[in-house]
């Protein structure tokens, strides 16, 4: 037991010596699969020990087992690598070596390669992708405070995009640089270092020379921190992640300290080779694809533990009645805009029909909200910040639509995509704050973003640009909820108008109160990240014959006003209110609940 312990321990603290050795012990037996044994030991122990995996930081050594939750921003070109090799020295011994999972080969001193020998060597190619942080990430999905350092620098971070971070606030400007310096661009946790560490006996002037050959992060929000990586993946699938895919990676961080001052790069190398102190590569052991970040619960819904699902399905009553109620303080008591927040929050893209409809997507326009000197919008943002798992906001501002770059768009001089403040992954919440909209024209790039809104609201797709009137589609899903005191020119599924039914509501209190309770968040956390991956069933025969009843009766009534349109609306509401009282399955009580709440809305809107 000791020795397996033992074992175990050095898989993990000196992954490339034991692959090493592994690859050595068995290179010389044809009917070895070297390569399958590794891959399965390093798959058993990342899955029974995955916690024991420090996270990638800044302060991650070269060679030292790491994981890292990003989103895959950009795909780069295959690139090809020495798999085995043999080395002899002067006495013909020979040495042999594999160079998988790594970007040096491991050749003893005095031994040689004959690169010319394709007898014994063996090249393969891999995959290669550009990752960055999770966008949106909020603060409570972190695991920990000193295992997610930023890693930028004033020369690196230079953009368009000037930020300050207040609940992932957005805001646009031009012509500064995005100093590590600043106070608006420091996180909120003091322990969360703004500044360039790289790897021991590097000199300061190497790692300025680093910093400013390199042409950016390339991160997608400008309040987006943590370490952007290169993971290598080797696999014989060409495909297996897509772009905007949030996955988390287990391999062997790699830290090149090479001198290039006297390399000449052209952008494309510069962009596919930046300084590894800056942009790490990760040599991947493990990799999983991710719809979820929420560190409370098991990492896949597929593997949600029965447990975790039972204890929300039992809980669910109870904490939808809690969270209804916070959502009432956050809107001064108002129970039909808490009930539509609550639905919006469950909401996410379930399916597509026939590439015209999107199933699921619930973007709400609440109107007549308060001006933005009473903290209306911070308390939400701060409730909503608390509880997602990524969001931002974004203040609508002439000048943020002016100067915004919405869509990403190919760099073909560099080989690379350049990310836009769009470029997002499933899952996010987008607060969109028409409360500071103020008189202004809206030039060409203004009323381009203002379309590019719109088509995600309306479509859940957003075509990036290509160049050459080459756009290429991507799906998108995105909970969009847009604020403001009169109806947004942006469309909506619903518009809900806010009747505050309390007076002079103190807002910073309530923020206060939201900070304070964090056994409460954390009930809210789990319950909204289950509810919205958990399986739905299809409504009863018996029940749809009701409802198409219902719709009948409802046009016949009405012919003018009620449409398919209608329906469509209602059954999502109905969807979203069972699945808030913890029901997989449509009953007849959630559709009457939901069918008395949209009549509510409709007339309030009608009334006001």
């Amino acid at each position: 037991m000791l020795e397996e312990s033992q074992e175990a321990e050095s898989w993990l603290t000196e992954p490339r010596t034991v692959i090493n050795n592994t690859y050595r012990a068995h290179c010389n037996n044809p009917d070895s699969d070297w390569e399958k044994e590794i891959e399965e030991k390093f798959s058993v122990l990342i899955s029974n020990r995955r916690d024991t995996i420090p996270w990638l930081s800044s302060d991650s050594q070269s060679g030292s087992l790491v994981r890292h939750y990003v989103m895959v921003q950009d795909i780069l070109d295959q690139e090809f690598y020495t798999k085995q090799f043999v080395a002899r020295n002067k006495e013909d011994e020979i040495f042999n070596g594999t160079g998988k999972y790594s970007d040096i080969l491991d050749i003893q001193q005095g031994y040689e390669v004959d690169w010319e020998d394709n007898r014994t060597l063996k090249r393969d190619t891999r995959l290669v992708y550009y990752c960055v942080p999770v966008p949106g990430r909020n603060t409570w999905t972190r695991p920990s405070s000193r295992d997610v350092v930023m890693t930028t620098s004033p020369d690196v971070m230079t953009t368009s995009r000037d930020v300050t971070t207040q609940n992932n606030v957005v805001e646009v400007s031009c012509g500064k640089k995005r100093g590590a310096e600043d106070p608006d661009e420091m996180d909120t946790d003091e322990d969360e270092s703004k500044k360039v560490k790289s790897g021991e006996n590097v000199e300061t002037s190497q790692k300025e020379e680093d910093s400013s050959s390199f042409q950016g992060l390339n991160m997608v929000l400008p309040t987006d921190s943590g370490v952007c990586c290169i993971p290598l993946i080797y696999t014989q699938d060409t495909s297996p992640f897509k772009i905007n895919d949030v996955i988390e990676i287990t391999g062997i961080l790699e830290r090149l300290e090479i001198d290039t001052s006297s390399v000449e790069m052209d952008e494309e190398e510069s962009a596919r080779f930046p300084p590894s102190s800056i942009v790490p590569r990760v040599h991947c052991l493990d990799v999983k694809l991710r719809s979820h970040i929420n560190p409370l619960l098991s990492c896949d819904p597929v593997d949600f533990q029965e447990k975790e699902v039972t204890e929300v399905l039992s809980a669910a009553l109870s904490v939808r009645s809690e969270l209804v109620a916070m959502l009432r303080k956050c809107t001064a008591g108002d129970p039909i805009a808490a009930e539509y927040l609550l639905l919006h929050l469950l909401s996410h893209v379930y399916g597509r029909r026939d590439e015209v409809m999107t199933l699921g997507k619930f973007a709400v326009n609440m109107t007549k909200c308060p001006p933005k000197e009473t903290k209306f919008v911070e308390c939400l943002s701060t409730l909503f910040s608390s509880i997602s798992e990524k969001s931002f906001v974004f203040p609508l501002t002439i000048t943020n639509f002016n100067i915004s770059t919405m869509l990403p768009k190919k760099d073909y001089k560099a080989n690379r995509l350049r990310s836009g403040l769009l470029q997002l992954p499933k899952g996010m919440q987008i607060i969109l704050d028409e409360t500071v909209l103020e008189p202004g024209q809206l030039k060409p790039n203004g009323v381009e973003n203002l379309k590019c809104l719109g088509n995600l609201i309306s479509w859940q797709k957003l075509a990036y640009d290509f160049g050459f009137s080459y756009n290429i589609e991507f799906e998108c899903d995105a909970k969009v909820l847009i604020l403001g005191e009169g109806k947004s020119l942006l469309p909506s599924d619903m518009v809900v108008p806010l009747k505050p039914m309390e007076d002079n509501t103190d807002y910073q209190q309530i923020i206060s109160e939201i900070h304070s309770n964090e056994d409460m968040l954390n009930r809210f956390r789990k319950y909204l990240t289950v509810l919205r991956h958990i399986q739905y069933d299809e409504v009863s025969d018996e029940l749809q014959k009701k409802i198409e009843q219902d719709f009948v009766a409802e046009r016949k009534s009405n012919p003018k006003d009620v449409t398919g349109d209608t329906l469509h609306r209602s059954l999502v509401i109905a969807r979203l209110y069972a699945l808030s009282r913890g029901h997989t399955q449509l009953e007849e009580e959630d559709w009457n609940s939901a069918k008395s709440l949209e009549r509510d809305r409709l007339s309030r809107i009608a009334s006001s």
